[in-house]
């Protein structure tokens, strides 16, 4: 059985974003500035989606996400994923083999990717409102190890960096020396590395590669 913290935190992140996105669905989200909170349930639906169906068949090769159907709301949409994919995990092994897109080709690479993806987009609705606050300490703590494995191999930069989440009592090392030292919160980290507002600042060919990522297109 899937970490019970982490299914907990995916419910719980997953229905604080569909609240925020029904206040106002039509508010601009910050990161994605051609985006509505509509748009972002509908982006964030379709990823929870894939991922209902990678937990419950366990296919080998890559899958496609699903995209909104026609005429449907689309948080009411991102809701009935939700809970498709809670129901998916919940009943998967998490060593079980499936397709991934990088390390871990198992389903708990899933589990662990949907806390980090659902914990930054609710970030994101937040944020829409003007409300944003701190990531949960369990989406920026296994956000920030996550990072080394999905993103740190695509970076070409000079050195490597030591980061440290004072909060947390934990580091990471990002590439090989000589390596800078980065500190700042977890939260404030990892959305740092995922190209969103925070206070911490990245050595200049770390803060390209991070800045260059692209974002994913609008469903």
């Amino acid at each position: 059985m899937l970490s019970a913290e982490n299914l907990a935190a995916i419910e719980s992140e997953g229905r604080r974003l569909a609240i925020a996105c029904r206040r106002n669905p039509e508010l601009a989200v910050s990161h994605y500035p051609d985006w509505s909170l509509a748009d972002l349930a509908s982006h964030t639906g379709s990823i929870l989606g894939r991922t209902a169906h990678i937990a419950r068949d366990l296919p080998t090769e890559k899958v496609s996400a699903p995209n909104l159907p026609d005429g449907a709301d689309p948080i009411d949409w991102y809701e009935e994923q939700l809970e498709l994919m809670l129901e998916a995990l919940t009943a998967a092994d998490p060593d079980a083999p499936c397709w991934a897109f990088a390390h871990g080709s198992t389903v708990g690479f899933w589990e662990v990717r949907m806390v980090c993806e659902i914990g930054v987009h609710r970030w994101d609705a937040y944020d829409a409102h003007g409300e944003a606050d701190r990531l949960l300490d369990l989406v920026a703590g296994l956000g920030l190890e996550e990072f080394k494995h999905l993103y740190v191999p695509m970076i070409d930069a000079s050195g490597g960096l030591e980061v440290v989440a004072t909060d947390l009592g934990q580091s990471w090392v990002y590439g090989e020396p000589p390596l800078t030292r980065v500190e700042g919160t977890a939260s404030d980290l990892y959305l740092r590395f995922m190209q969103r507002t925070s206070p911490v600042d990245l050595p200049a060919d770390w803060a390209e590669a991070v800045d260059a990522f692209g974002k994913p297109p609008k469903r």
